[in-house]
Parts: structure tokens; sequence; C-alpha cells
């Protein structure tokens, strides 16, 4: 591999209702408004600039990695034009739009766009949640896939990153200390399915469980454990079909260490070692 991976810094989401999607990222999730125009709205999760882009202009889904030079981007390019992934430079204005000094873009698979950003913006003060929900950092990101073996070899053998674990054809990949980053899922569509934030505790995955029932917001996952991860964990039903994850306690590095991939089966228990049942086929082993 020819480039270095830094972080996961932001999922960009298209959404046919800014404002809709604007109220349940600020007023459910809590996440800090950072700003925006008409078609766009950014909010803040940590000390980055932003994490999650609401959008109603074209291309709209996309997942932001940063790299550690302007080089990576060159070797990405080389690299994925080789194999058959053509890629686009950002022009000055889209890359002011993602807060970033440069980046290159492909589409994986999906259909989803991932951008290689170098330099992207960070806040150096701190954020200020519009609701406690406990948010301390920006997690990870799942996602459909109809062809979910054309995928993980995207990941893997051209963005770097690494199988933790699949539970039946589900794949979990890291490129940090982090069990994973990214969650390949087999669907009947293609796109992003989920965004996770990180908690502080507990406490936070069930406050959040309470609210959602007292403002009659659909929970469709959880509260639970994964047992490949070991993350607790609630799941919302969100704005345009993307779904909202409040997480905490997934295993890092160090409790992993030397460990190779597992497979789990693709049942129910596979996804949540609690017994939280899901009517979602990506959650239910029903793909």
């Amino acid at each position: 591999m020819t480039h270095q991976l830094r972080a996961l810094r932001y999922v960009r989401i298209g959404c046919a209702d800014l404002k809709d999607a604007a109220s349940f990222a600020r007023d459910v999730i809590g996440l800090e408004a950072t700003g925006g125009d008409d078609r766009t709205a950014y909010f803040r999760s940590d000390t980055r600039a932003y994490s999650l882009c609401l959008t109603t202009a074209e291309p709209a889904a996309a997942i932001g990695l940063s790299v550690s030079s302007v080089r990576d981007l060159e070797a990405i390019e080389q690299m994925m034009e080789a194999r058959g992934f053509p890629c686009r430079r950002g022009a000055a204005v889209e890359c002011a739009a993602r807060r970033v000094k440069g980046y290159v873009a492909c589409d994986a698979p999906n259909g989803v766009a991932v951008e290689f950003v170098w330099r992207p913006l960070e806040n150096g003060w701190r954020c200020f949640p519009s609701r406690d929900t406990g948010i301390v950092d920006f997690q990870g990101v799942s996602m459909r896939c109809t062809d979910v073996s054309a995928d993980e070899r995207f990941w893997t053998e051209l963005a770097g990153l690494t199988v933790s674990d699949w539970v039946g054809d589900t794949c979990y990949l890291r490129f940090d200390d982090a069990h994973h980053r990214i969650a390949l899922h087999p669907s009947r569509s293609d796109g992003i399915l989920a965004v996770t934030y990180q908690v502080e505790d507990l406490n936070n995955v069930m406050q959040m469980r309470y609210f959602a029932d007292a403002h009659q917001i659909k929970i469709v996952h959880g509260p639970g454990r994964q047992p490949v991860s070991g993350q607790i964990f609630v799941t919302l039903e969100g704005p345009d079909d993307v779904l909202f994850t409040l997480g905490t306690g997934m295993r890092r590095a160090e409790e992993t260490a030397g460990q190779p991939p597992r497979q789990f089966a693709h049942v129910p228990r596979s996804y949540c070692e609690w017994g939280s049942q899901s009517a979602l086929p990506e959650y239910a082993g029903e793909v």
C-alpha cells in the first residue's frame, strides 16, 4: 500500500428535505450546527470542523478519509486509475465546501464516493452540542452493498483497510486501533446504511433509548451489544433512509492484538448478543 490513512473525517448524506434532516441531527442526535447554506448543513461532534454534511446537492453520498501528505493523493489517483476506478480531483470550490486543502475522489462499487482528503480543517475550541447526548467522537459508517464481495475487495486491496471480522458476508474493516471504522452489509440496495457516533458510556445509550420513546422516534435495533466489537449501541431511524447509532465500549487494538479475523454466522444473535431483534434484513440475518 502506497498511502497512509489517518482518520475517518466525515460522511456526506443526500437529503430530500434539508430542514427536516438538519433538525434531526441537531435536536435528536445532539450535534453542533456549524453553518452551511440553503443546500448544505454542517455538524460537529468533536474537534474537527465537521463530521456530518447534509446536502441536497449532487453528488451526495460520500465518506471522507484523511491521508498524511499530498503525495498520498497522487499515489491513490494513480493506483485507482490503474485498477479501473476513475478519480476526480477536487477543484478549489469543492475543496472549500469540504473544508480541506485538497482531495481525490472515486466511487466504491456500491456507488458511495470515497474522498481521500489532505489537510482537513480542525477547530481549536471545544464542541458545544445542541443537546447533551454524550457524543465524543465520529466513530464509523455502515454501508449497504448489493455486491459486498466487490466492495470488500475495493476497501481492502485499494483503500488499504483490514478485515477485523465477518458476520456471514457482512465485513467489518479497520485502519486504526478501533475494531472497525467501516462496515459493509449485504443488501438489496446500495448506499449509506448507518452513521455511528461514540458516546461516553452506557448511560448515554439508555438515555437516547428513552428519549426516542418519549418523542416517537423509531428504534430499529438495540439497545444491544455487538459480539464482534463489544460495542453497546442503540440505532435510530433517521431521515432519508439513513440510520444513526450511538455506541460505546468498542474494543481497541490492545484488546485484539494478534487476533485473526473471525467468521460469525449470519443470524440475529451475531449482530446483538443481548438478543435485541431488528426488522431490518441487514441486522436480522435475512439478506
